[in-house]
């Protein structure tokens, strides 16, 4: 039976917050704490892709960074799947951005939808869809990756998986890149 793993990315600069997106906080929990939980509700393990985070600390939590810093996010999901060796090619991975405002509705959605043949992602309100809210076949992931991962685009990867899609409602792809996004999501 294929088990399921977790990564959040959270290891980008916050240029346009001006602070540290996953510090942000609702009801007293930081917005990376709050990604942490929703995907251990899915999740035997989480690799948070950041520095690590004290908040965070537990035996089903690792961190991972790229080398150097600030690859992008492509070479920080290289970095945690590096983690994940002993993961099963057919086990699921949950893939989400650290900024997502609502990450519980991220998971609860991709955990009730059918997996296609190298994941599911959600569609946002456009209809494009959002990468970074995905549950993916890690053996279809880890191929995917083959080759330089730097400064690579995550629709470059991404764009050539067989992928079911899930519309989803624009409160649940929502992101946090504006200190006005982050008030408009209940985020101090």
């Amino acid at each position: 039976m294929a088990r399921a793993w977790g990564i959040l990315l959270g290891g980008g600069r916050s240029a346009r917050m001006g602070h540290d997106k996953l510090a942000l906080t609702r009801d007293g929990q930081t917005l990376a704490a709050i990604g942490v939980t929703a995907l251990l509700g899915v999740a035997e393990h989480v690799v948070v892709s950041s520095p690590e985070r004290s908040e965070l600390v537990s035996r089903r939590v690792s961190f991972a960074l790229e080398d150097p810093p600030f690859g992008g996010p492509v070479a920080g999901i290289a970095a945690a799947l590096d983690v994940l060796a002993e993961a099963d090619a057919d086990d699921d991975l949950y893939l989400l951005a650290g900024d997502l405002a609502s990450p519980e509705r991220v998971v609860a959605t991709l955990a009730g939808a059918p997996r296609g043949v190298d994941g599911t992602v959600l569609l946002d309100h456009e209809g494009w869809p959002q990468y970074l809210a995905g549950r993916y076949r890690l053996g279809s992931l880890r191929s995917a990756l083959g080759g330089e991962v730097r400064d690579r685009s995550v629709r470059s990867v991404f764009g050539a998986l067989d992928l079911a899609s899930v519309q989803a409602a624009e409160s649940v792809t929502a992101d946090v890149d504006t200190p006005a996004q982050a008030r408009g999501a209940g985020l101090l």
